[in-house]
């Protein structure tokens, strides 16, 4: 059985609603420390209010997001939350158009 050291993000029961918009229901996951993960779904599915809740852009209505066993307190600034090593970058599909696919990736 792994510790819970093991798991560098945790999910636990997360909820978000917009007025009467459910956007996130009840969402728990695990992320192990050195995997990659990927988060599929249709459009609409929450997938990008997940991430706004991870990273602090939106605050969570209920629920809990741990990062390396400790908690992401309610009301963290987003800078708070990047200096504890949780970012994202956007998508900039023609941002960089004359370089290769694998050197965009490098420029991230």
């Amino acid at each position: 059985m792994r510790d819970i050291v093991d798991s560098i993000l945790e999910i636990k029961k997360v909820n978000k609603n917009f007025g009467g918009i459910r956007a996130v229901r009840n969402c728990s996951l695990k992320v192990e420390r050195g995997t990659i993960s990927g988060l599929i779904g249709p459009n609409g599915a929450g997938k990008t209010t997940l991430f706004n809740l991870i990273t602090g852009f939106y605050e969570l209505d209920s629920g809990e997001v741990l990062f390396k066993g400790k908690k992401i307190q309610p009301g963290s600034q987003t800078h708070e939350i990047f200096h504890k090593g949780i970012y994202r970058s956007f998508q900039l599909t023609r941002e960089f158009h004359s370089i290769t696919v694998l050197e965009n990736l490098l420029a991230v």
